[in-house]
């Protein structure tokens, strides 16, 4: 089965209907009138996504039941061949994380987990507003599930959803939702609820420009009608954006329907008239931060803020349980607690002294540290991860593409103000005299102990783009001189000077010292780089606004190569004017015509060929146009102590394989046990 891999950013509820929303379904295409996006409150949308640790059955088969009485330890053995294999993958960039322990007893309800995860969440817990990274797509698959979900082929299945069909032109899907399935509020999973939670995620000015191109989206029954907007056939359907992944997860209708931030009240491209917002604000009064969803755990309390704890408690009403529609047993967990300890040392630290009983991390050097170490158990993924790169500003110019889309009389000016002329980086030479100037080997030796590979693209090796030659300008010091006195002349800098952002935490900080000494070796004093650390709840607020010239950033994980079209299409580079911030979820506001088109054929052709060719074109163009400095494919580690066992293997049902291990630091919950039903011992 050919795989449909590329990649995805990581920079990212009780109660009532309203009277005003209650059964609307007129959306069509007044969702899509504006693409451009006004961020209202740049202090709202903290920080969770540019970087943190490393830059920043078709009959399914019910796991064994559980049992009440007191379980034998499990035995955990250390097998040097099975390390040996894992590294393998690693280096093919094919390790999975999936947990391959064998242990001597079956799974046991019971027991807390104690989950330490990299960052808060900024706009808690909705998936139209939040800016979630990893850490909040984990919280997300603790409280909810999604329509589709990845099998360990890589392919996108039905999860949520039952079935699907499409007309033979691909203008008109329709899917079948599971029935018998309730929030934890007891409202049902139906069509309607469906379609409710896509067409909130259309209207938000955050999410709404990843589903562009859709026309509209009604729910009746168990049935889910997506149309296509004219001449933009949807190839892959609605999977890629209904997995895992924010909109793609289910959250209550009523619930959703009381929430102050709801877009249909607040966005400027919501259907509904000022006085029907008015009136439905009037009774908004739930609090986001207390999500209801229908996943294995509901939500009991939340403290945001350093130290931050997210607790959820069993659901015993869970779809998947004994009392849900497929009678399994799970979850296993009576409870999980989510606590945000941003700086690595610190929770690895925490991880080793008992407060927590599994951490995260995408920082290869602390991941090394567990390697052979049989205290603890280290799971390693790379396959489906993100790209490290250094993000550049490139606004400049006009842009085209939204003029047509604003109906405007002239192209809009990318940088109204000037904010970004003085950015050299804005010229090619510029670009590619950096890019020839690091030495990406050493790097990864020197500050991840060797287990990341060099990146030569956003597609790691195994996914739909791939290319062993992309063109991306390699390491070589006479390439990078010869460039850099055309970036001089192009800049009318000597020296050339730019700010290069980072997270305030030390690693970082001394990542981007070692990539600036490279740079200072080739160039010496006709190169002046400042390094700014930045707290990391205003990190992400700099990239919308684009209000930066360069940042450390890890972005560009999924599973097929749709899912990347709003992070490089021209309709999502928005202006830089702080005067009327926009959100631009093209971050480095490039406007690449090749990848325009491509990213054309990846979202509304079906053949196989075709999109492939097409995801090497756009391959080519990074390479070619160096809108991104590469650095490495990040390497994810999942790290728990012994106790806590099935941390990846998750059947689904109705289909032969399990759900995918590990993707880009994310992993299911529902059927993780622990030894004795005691996560702590």
């Amino acid at each position: 089965m050919q795989r449909s891999d590329a990649h995805r950013v990581d920079t990212g509820d009780d109660s009532r209907p309203s009277m005003a929303c209650r059964g609307h379904r007129d959306w069509s295409h007044r969702t899509g009138r504006r693409l451009a996006v006004v961020l209202c409150a740049f202090a709202l949308i903290a920080a969770a996504c540019g970087g943190t640790d490393d830059s920043d059955a078709a009959d399914s088969e019910t796991p064994a039941p559980a049992t009440t009485e007191a379980s034998q330890p499990a035995s955990v053995t250390t097998v040097p061949e099975a390390q040996e294999q894992v590294a393998r993958d690693r280096e093919a960039g094919e390790a999975t994380g999936t947990d391959t322990r064998e242990v001597e007893t079956g799974p046991v309800h019971g027991g807390k987990l104690v989950y330490g995860i990299e960052a808060d969440t900024a706009n808690p817990f909705v998936h139209y507003a939040s800016s979630c990274a990893i850490s909040c797509r984990m919280v997300f698959r603790a409280i909810t599930d999604s329509l589709y979900i990845t099998d360990t082929d890589g392919e996108i299945v039905p999860y949520l959803v039952e079935s699907e069909a499409h007309s033979e032109d691909y203008m008109e899907w329709t899917l079948t939702i599971r029935d018998g399935i309730t929030f934890h509020d007891g409202s049902p999973l139906d069509g309607e609820a469906v379609a409710y939670n896509i067409n909130l995620c259309r209207v938000s000015q955050l999410t709404g420009p990843a589903l562009l191109g859709i026309d509209s989206v009604v729910g009746e029954g168990q049935t889910v009608t997506v149309t296509a907007s004219p001449g933009q056939p949807l190839a892959t359907g609605l999977a890629p954006a209904g997995r895992a992944e924010v909109c793609g997860q289910m959250f209550s209708k009523a619930w959703m329907e009381t929430l102050p931030n709801n877009p249909l009240y607040v966005s400027s491209t919501s259907p509904l008239t000022e006085e029907m917002k008015e009136a439905a604000l009037t009774n908004a009064d739930g609090d986001p931060s207390k999500p209801v969803g229908l996943g294995a755990f509901r939500f009991v309390s939340y403290t945001p803020g350093p130290g931050n704890s997210f607790i959820a408690e069993r659901n015993p009403d869970y779809w998947r349980g004994e009392n849900g529609i497929t009678s399994e047993n799970l979850p296993y967990l009576d409870e999980i607690e989510f606590v945000v300890a941003v700086d690595i040392q610190g929770r690895s630290n925490g991880l080793k002294a008992g407060q927590f009983d599994i951490i995260h991390t995408a920082n290869a050097d602390e991941i090394a540290k567990y390697i052979g170490d049989d205290d603890f158990v280290l799971l390693q993924a790379n396959d489906y991860g993100e790209t490290s790169h250094n993000l550049i500003n490139v606004a400049t110019g006009a842009n085209p593409w939204l003029q047509v889309v604003r109906g405007a009389a002239e192209p809009i000016p990318m940088d109204p103000l000037d904010l970004n002329a003085a950015n050299p980086l804005v010229h090619l030479s510029c670009r590619k005299s950096l890019a020839h100037a690091f030495d990406g080997e050493r790097f990864a030796q020197e500050r991840h102990q060797g287990l990341v590979t060099v990146a030569n693209g956003p597609f790691p090796p195994g996914s739909m783009g791939y290319l062993e030659d992309s063109g991306y300008p390699a390491y070589d010091v006479d390439a990078a001189r010869a460039e850099f006195e055309q970036c001089k002349a192009d800049s009318g800098q000597n020296p050339v000077t730019f700010a290069f952002n980072t997270t305030n935490d030390a690693f970082n900080v001394e990542s981007n010292e070692l990539i600036v000494s490279m740079w200072k070796e080739v160039f010496g004093e006709e190169l002046a780089v400042s390094i700014a650390p930045i707290e990391q709840g205003q990190y992400i607020n700099l990239a919308l606004a684009g209000v930066f010239q360069m940042q450390g950033w890890r972005n560009h994980g999924g599973v097929d190569p749709s899912e990347q079209w709003y992070w490089w299409s021209p309709f999502t580079a928005s202006p830089v004017n702080p005067q009327v911030p926009e959100l631009a979820l093209n971050f480095g506001r490039f406007m690449d015509p090749e990848i325009a088109d491509a990213l054309n054929v990846i979202r509304h052709v079906p053949d196989p060929q075709a999109r492939k060719a097409a995801a090497e074109a756009v391959n080519r163009a990074f390479g070619k146009n160096v809108w991104n400095l590469w650095t490495y494919w990040t390497l994810w580690g999942i790290i728990a102590n012994p106790r806590v066992q099935n941390i990846t293997n998750l059947p689904i049902p109705d289909n032969d394989e399990d759900a995918f291990a590990v993707i880009s630091g994310k992993h299911h919950l529902s059927q993780i046990w622990c030894t004795d039903g005691n996560c702590q011992g």
